[in-house]
């Protein structure tokens, strides 16, 4: 919901932006207009007063007309008792002066000088486009200012109200809410920006991490930081925070806390995206090594953890993994990490460490990587530094075979039972260290699991379930059905829609629609709109009737057979009985008759040629612009009708 709601925003923000930019376009082009007005008057004025026949100290402002006519009617001396030259340093000009443009601006003073010798203007025109003018933005305009007295560039940070759509997550539905926000205004107007809230750069109740996911806000661990104005998505610092700090690579983390007492850092977009607590992880560790290690545990003694996982409740016990230090000396140089985890560790007698690792077809397979070569790496490592005296490799399933000196390898079905991986680990152990496992024999003749309700308690106390939900299948919703649109029919029709289109009852995939032929039959005709937009169906039918009805030139025996030996002679490929192709025929007649340069390379009539011809003389086409074989033989005919008239025209030279 919160990324459906983060769209829904960006789209109402693009929207405005581009209403914005329409508006200002329009504000800039008036405001040229104006531009190119002033500087036209003051070129004229500035001209008058340079080609003046008068000496300076004559020249009356009602001497510059185009000046003269902007002298305001309050001013109580008129512009020829006023000189052209009139000005008083430091003071201001008691002469007032009216906007000739019709923009209804206020009368400004300004002295004679400024405004004959250097043509100055309206002091209004020249800053003016308005916030006003741009109603797309003045509608979130909140400030106490009319927007009509702030130019659209102006520097002032002033409030703004965008109102817009919102959800509520505890409900999912929509409701319409009100992002108050500060922002300059030429930033809005001039650079595009929008809403401050919808970005995410001001928080509120509806983007606000404690409003969608009150759950981690109740983990913070920072009593100065309100939840209710922290962002959903924050990850890095900002710029400015990473230069103080010295470096651009500097996360915005913050310190969790979890009810049982674990205590972390990570960034706000971490634990959005389901990053949780390092220390509760169960990346690392599996139900089934849990169910193992604690059946052996009631064979061999366990090496509990150094500290105790706070979420366990008193009376389980801990079956979680050590992480065990290997001194710097033993510590391979491609090694990344100076600690290795080990899944359990046990205490023989005579003080034989064991440590077990559960290796699993998930982690590793051969398909994801082979491990083979730091699995033998780590036990031969702890081995020679002292930690473990053994390291008991459990190979579930089919994995790749392992030989480690510093190791022991135990292979289990991939469905074996923890009481069936327990007691080939306790042989193949018992094997090893003979006096180990002095209870091995009752309970390999016990035949089942004696400590299932343990590992079941650890498991639920660390997953929160003892066996994961089902998950139920998700049924598939009903496709949503294309929204369909009308089309025009083609240029040749003869139908006329009568109805909307509408799917087919017997074959939901075509659309299909009502339509009356415009021969006079009564009867409403249905057909598929698609055939009727591209031209396949044209009438009811009567145009088909019409073309049937229709005779077909009568071509002679003679003629077709001499069409046949001319076409064999010309390599032409052509059917071997029945009546020959229209264009065959329409090409023997043209070339008989001395027309060969009628003729394409092929030796027929070219298509494009015919239907060039046929639509210059308004004859008609076929179905999608096919050439019929009536047009064929009224195109020979007319150019051999047309170079007959050349013949028999007179000589203009002889007269004859």
């Amino acid at each position: 919901m919160l990324r459906q709601m983060r769209s829904v925003w960006e789209d109402f923000t693009g929207t405005r932006r581009e209403l914005i930019k329409k508006e200002l376009a329009v504000a800039r082009a008036r405001q040229a207009e104006v531009v190119a007005y002033w500087n036209r008057h003051k070129i004229t004025v500035m001209d008058r007063w340079d080609n003046r026949t008068r000496g300076r100290g004559e020249m009356a402002v009602a001497d510059i007309p185009e000046v003269a006519a902007q002298w305001h009617q309050d001013n109580l001396v008129h512009p020829e008792n006023v000189s052209a030259t009139a000005q008083r340093r430091g003071e201001v000009s008691p002469y007032m002066w009216q906007c000739p443009l019709a923009f209804g601006h206020e009368p400004w003073p300004a002295w004679p000088k400024d405004r004959i010798q250097k043509g100055a203007g309206c002091p209004e025109c020249r800053r003016l486009t308005r916030l006003a003018d741009l109603p797309t933005l003045a509608a979130q305009y909140s400030g106490q200012t009319p927007a009509s007295d702030i130019t659209h560039a102006s520097h002032e940070s002033v409030p703004w109200a965008c109102r817009t759509w919102s959800v509520d997550p505890s409900t999912g539905f929509w409701q319409l809410v009100e992002h108050c926000f500060e922002a300059v205004i030429k930033e809005r107007a001039l650079q595009g920006d929008g809403c401050l809230v919808c970005a995410g750069y001001v928080i509120d109740d509806t983007n606000s991490l404690l409003t969608w996911f009150p759950e981690i806000a109740d983990e913070l661990d920072a009593p100065d930081l309100d939840p209710r104005w922290l962002p959903t998505s924050q990850h890095n610092i900002s710029r400015k925070h990473a230069a103080e700090a010295g470096g651009a690579g500097t996360y915005a983390t913050l310190p969790w806390r979890l009810r049982h007492g674990h205590n972390w850092e990570a960034t706000i977009l971490n634990r959005v995206h389901g990053t949780g607590c390092g220390k509760c992880s169960t990346s690392g560790i599996s139900k089934e090594q849990v169910r193992l290690v604690a059946e052996l545990s009631g064979l061999i003694d366990l090496l509990t953890p150094t500290s105790r996982d706070p979420r366990l409740p008193d009376g389980v016990p801990d079956f979680a993994s050590h992480r065990l230090t290997v001194p710097p000396e033993h510590k391979p140089a491609h090694w990344r990490y100076k600690d290795v985890e080990v899944d359990a560790v046990f205490h023989l007698p005579h003080g034989v460490r064991v440590g077990l690792e559960y290796d699993g077809a998930f982690h590793h397979s051969a398909r994801q990587r082979d491990r083979r070569q730091y699995e033998n790496d780590k036990s031969r490592v702890l081995v020679e530094a002292g930690i473990l005296d053994l390291l008991i490799h459990v190979r579930i399933g089919d994995l790749p075979e392992m030989e480690a000196p510093h190791a022991l390898v135990v292979a289990v079905p991939e469905r074996a039972t923890a009481y069936q991986q327990a007691s080939a680990v306790a042989s193949a152990l018992s094997a090893r260290f003979p006096e180990a496992t002095p209870g091995l024999d009752a309970y390999l003749n016990g035949g089942m699991a004696r400590h299932e309700a343990a590992a079941d308690a650890y498991i639920t106390a660390v997953w929160g379930e003892l066996r994961p939900p089902r998950r139920k299948p998700k049924k598939a919703a009903p496709p949503t059905p294309r929204r369909l649109s009308p089309t025009a029919p083609h240029a040749d029709s003869l139908l006329s829609p009568v109805s909307e289109p509408y799917r087919n009852p017997e074959n939901p995939d075509e659309i299909v629609r009502d339509y009356r032929c415009g021969c006079g039959n009564p009867e409403i005709i249905t057909s598929v709109q698609s055939q009727v937009t591209y031209g396949n169906t044209r009438s009811c039918g009567c145009l088909a009737t019409q073309a049937r009805q229709r005779p077909r030139p009568v071509i002679s025996k003679t003629e077709t057979h001499a069409v046949r030996a001319w076409a064999q002679q010309r390599a032409i490929a052509i059917g071997g009985s029945g009546r020959v192709p229209d264009r065959m025929t329409a090409s023997f007649r043209l070339d008989q008759a001395g027309r060969g340069d009628l003729l394409g390379p092929d030796g027929l009539l070219a298509e494009a040629r015919v239907r060039e011809w046929a639509v210059t003389a308004g004859l008609q086409l076929g179905a999608r612009g096919r050439v019929t074989g009536e047009l064929w033989l009224d195109y020979s005919t007319n150019e051999l009708a047309a170079g007959a008239q050349i013949k028999e025209a007179p000589d203009p030279l002889f007269g004859h």
